[in-house]
């Protein structure tokens, strides 16, 4: 993925890779670590409709989950949003693991994504990203703990 609206991110958690990807890849749980996503609603098996904070008001884009494995969760923006995102999670040599957070999205209205880019859309982007990645990171460690 790579364009405008696109955000590269990338973390070490101290958590087993598997127990990440589990976690990541039940999009249910999109709410606990995606900063910016205040409401999810499973619409079928791997979709959903996400209620989503933007630099331009709330939006509620449907999601397709395309790929759940054991290092991989890649999902695209079905309606509201073009694009989608994809997390990596690799082990590491200390028995946690590095996630890499790639997403691109554009607003499907031309008019609106130009808006979107002029508040500030890619910074908020990878802004919400970064802080994403770091919530993610408290809560495997701390289930990982706990």
């Amino acid at each position: 993925m790579s364009g405008k609206g696109a955000v590269t991110i990338e973390e070490r958690i101290a958590a087993p890779p598997e127990m990440v990807a589990a976690f990541v890849g039940d999009f249910r749980n999109a709410k606990q670590w995606m900063v910016g996503v205040d409401g999810i609603e499973p619409l079928g098996t791997d979709e959903y409709r996400l209620e989503i904070e933007s630099p331009i008001g709330r939006i509620r884009p449907e999601v397709k989950v395309l790929e759940h494995g054991p290092t991989t969760v890649r999902w695209i923006y079905a309606s509201a949003v073009e694009g989608g995102g994809r997390v990596d999670i690799s082990p590491d040599a200390n028995g946690g693991c590095r996630v890499s957070y790639q997403g691109e999205f554009h607003l499907k209205r031309g008019f609106l994504d130009r808006a979107a880019r002029f508040v500030g859309a890619e910074r908020f982007a990878r802004t919400n990203g970064e802080r994403s990645l770091s919530r993610l990171k408290h809560l495997m460690e701390a289930r990982r703990l706990g």
